[in-house]
């Protein structure tokens, strides 16, 4: 299955965990689930790699929130406190964030790109572009070090 799939599951959980979820198993086979009906993929169940993504990507938010959430408001600009930033948005920027500063597997342009992708399909059109400029300014600043 492709990571993009696996990436979109993890978005969702990420975004159940920010409403009060618990974004367990179950919750992780029912994103599946739509994922199949919606035509997203065609396995009810992510395979072992996708749910290892899964699961780092879950604890690496959680352990690193804080940090991830000071890096995205140092990056943003403009009227975008992070408390008015919608929490799918901030769903996808973690996430994002996350892969930029711990996944040295998933290069910066996927990592922004596909953030871009689940911010076209889950948010506002002006979303996006905030996304994109403050990952964009994460991503730079992660090539300096």
């Amino acid at each position: 299955m492709a990571r993009s799939v696996a990436r979109q599951a993890a978005m969702q959980l990420l975004y159940e965990q920010t409403i009060g979820g618990d974004a367990d198993d179950q919750t992780l086979t029912m994103a599946y689930e739509q994922l199949v009906q919606c035509g997203a993929c065609n396995d009810a169940q992510p395979s072992g790699d996708d749910r290892a993504y899964i699961v780092d990507v879950l604890a690496g938010v959680k352990a690193h929130l804080a940090e991830l959430d000071e890096l995205i408001a140092a990056h943003s600009s403009g009227d975008w406190a992070l408390d008015r930033v919608a929490r799918v948005d901030m769903s996808i920027l973690r996430l994002s964030a996350y892969e930029l500063c711990y996944r040295g597997d998933v290069p910066a342009n996927v990592s922004v790109s596909e953030a871009m992708e689940l911010a076209d399909r889950f948010s506002e059109p002006k979303s996006g572009r905030y996304i994109n400029g403050v990952l964009g300014a994460i991503a730079r600043e992660k090539r300096k070090e």
